[in-house]
């Protein structure tokens, strides 16, 4: 499998928390007592063989990776959505592409929360194509 998550991650950690610095970017599940806000919690689906792509000893060349991004804001949704902003900027660069972007309703009214999609196709040397 090409698994690039952590690389990814990490510069999108580097280059939310160069705008926002309190900002928690995570991709382990958070639990209320844990919680500090804003926050950017990232999650990663498995990567699957993109159809056709095979080389002759049947293993995958390219995979598809899908990113699923929720920013959370204690202030406003127009913090949310900036911090969404720089993590779509930062994922463009790595040959993302963004495929939505919702307000999610949250069960606690102080706290606003946005959703984005991120897709691509990664080769094993970790170059990406659309998806």
């Amino acid at each position: 499998m090409n698994d690039f998550s952590a690389k990814y991650t990490s510069y999108v950690r580097e280059q939310v928390r160069a705008k926002f610095p309190s900002c928690f970017v995570t991709t382990a599940l958070v639990n209320s007592k844990d919680r500090k806000l804003p926050a950017l919690y990232l999650s990663y689906s498995f990567p699957s063989p993109t159809p056709g792509t095979d080389d002759s000893s049947g293993s995958e060349v390219w995979t598809r990776t899908k990113v699923v991004a929720e920013a959370y804001s204690g202030t406003s949704v127009q913090e949310a959505k900036a911090i969404i902003s720089v993590a779509d900027e930062a994922f463009y660069r790595l040959g993302f592409r963004r495929s939505n972007l919702s307000e999610v309703p949250n069960a606690d009214t102080s706290v606003r929360r946005l959703t984005a999609t991120w897709r691509a196709s990664v080769d094993a040397s970790g170059t990406t194509a659309n998806w």
